[in-house]
């Protein structure tokens, strides 16, 4: 049987009440944002920042949230450049759902760790774009934590300011190719094809809301599967500090999907 989602059930094993608090409380409108960079998630404009991402997800026979500790910081270059620099350190905490839709055993352990250069340059005062790379490495032990595979993903995007909306709103396109090159041959290997067209709308009191957000539109080469989500992020800027909360929910039904549901809680301090 599909599991259903039940806040009560699946947010209190994750522990999450606190977090998610925090992101809805952050959700709420109160100038536009600051001209020196986005507190989302703009490919050509980033800040530097420390956050923790804490991201349940669900799918028929399985739960788990990944904590997620991240630095990020974009570097001048000159010329116009600038790369932006990323590492992400995740823990992530599995639980098998049990027949009667209880979560069942528990494991924790550490990730695969991300690390990711984009270089970024303005084509003018409203235009933008970036190319890079993240570069996963398999640092998880256990299957079940990480592919057990090295990994990049080349990333291209472009952005348009869309000052007609609100000052600081703009749309970009993001696109990733995931693949593998590396590591347990026992493991799976990965090509997939991610993709994002994300509209982030600047409120009032440097809040903004954003959809998709995340690059989870995907293809699957081997598996030869498209999954399609609707996920929209929420979020606010309190002097240095961010808060924001994503939600996804899955609208294909692949037997690889990545996830039926999820949430993605983040905390963070720019500099």
């Amino acid at each position: 049987m599909h599991p259903r989602f039940n806040p009560a059930r699946d947010l209190h094993f994750f522990g999450l009440w606190p977090a998610l608090a925090l992101g809805l409380a952050g959700a709420c409108a109160q100038p536009a944002l600051a001209q020196q960079g986005s507190v989302g998630g703009d490919v050509v404009r980033p800040v530097q920042r420390v956050e923790l991402h804490i991201e349940p997800t669900g799918t028929d026979d399985e739960e788990e949230a990944t904590f997620t500790f991240r630095y990020q910081r974009p570097q001048p270059l000159g010329g116009g450049w600038q790369v932006n620099l990323r590492a992400d350190l995740p823990f992530a905490l599995n639980s098998k759902v049990t027949a009667d839709n209880q979560a069942g055993d528990r494991d924790i352990g550490l990730g695969d760790v991300l690390l990711q250069a984009v270089f970024a340059r303005h084509t003018s005062e409203t235009e933008g774009f970036g190319i890079g790379t993240q570069f996963i490495l398999p640092t998880a032990r256990e299957e079940g934590f990480g592919k057990g595979k090295w990994r990049l993903r080349p990333t291209a995007g472009y952005r348009w300011s869309i000052p007609s909306i609100s000052k600081e709103t703009f749309f970009q396109t993001v696109v990733r190719y995931d693949f593998s090159f590396a590591g347990d041959p026992d493991r799976a290997n990965v090509s997939e094809l991610q993709f994002s067209p994300n509209l982030e709308i600047a409120l009032p009191g440097k809040a903004y809301v954003s959809l998709f957000p995340s690059t989870d539109i995907r293809y699957n080469f081997i598996h030869d599967e498209l999954f399609i989500p609707l996920n929209m992020e929420v979020g606010k800027q309190w002097g240095s500090l961010v808060t924001s909360l994503e939600g996804g929910v899955g609208l294909t039904n692949g037997e690889h999907r990545p996830y039926d549901w999820k949430l993605d809680a983040r905390i963070g301090i720019r500099f």
